[in-house]
């Protein structure tokens, strides 16, 4: 094959594939249902919180356009967002009251955290919640095991 049959195939190659970039879009689409001020939409486990890891990873938080809402140890929750994220500023939340025996504590002060939060933060598959009190630390998405709690779990929580 001569230089200029060469120089020919490259040169038709290097077209095509400077017509094929020039198709391809210049950003990323972004999912408008699913953009949160980069904060992904959908479902979180607890996995720390007051700087420790917390004892089970049965605390949850789903994070809707407008909304959060998941579940403590033995109560759901829900509450409206305020602020668009990055930014919180949660109404009342608005939780069952089902007795929480032991886990009461605990529950309690994710409730408590929760409900002052500020801000969100999402990096490398962490979410964490700001609050002035402390930071709680989400993971994404929600185990087999907390998706299926059942009422008699619910009930043997408080014992």
């Amino acid at each position: 094959m001569s230089r200029l049959a060469r120089f020919g195939t490259f040169g038709a190659l290097t077209a095509a594939a400077f017509a094929l970039a020039a198709c391809e879009p210049a950003t990323p689409a972004v999912d408008p249902a699913n953009d949160r001020g980069f904060i992904p939409g959908g479902d979180y486990a607890l996995v720390g919180m007051d700087g420790a890891t917390v004892p089970l990873r049965n605390m949850t938080l789903t994070i809707g356009e407008k909304s959060v809402s998941g579940r403590g140890p033995c109560n759901g929750y829900g509450a409206i967002n305020n602020a668009e994220l990055p930014l919180v500023a949660l109404s009342p939340l608005q939780k069952t009251n089902v007795p929480c025996g032991k886990n009461t504590t605990i529950e309690n002060r994710f409730f408590e955290v929760l409900q002052s939060a500020t801000e969100m933060e999402y990096y490398g598959g962490v979410l964490k919640v700001k609050s002035p009190l402390t930071w709680l630390i989400f993971e994404r998405g929600v185990t087999g095991a907390q998706a299926q709690v059942t009422a008699v779990d619910q009930a043997r929580a408080g014992q």
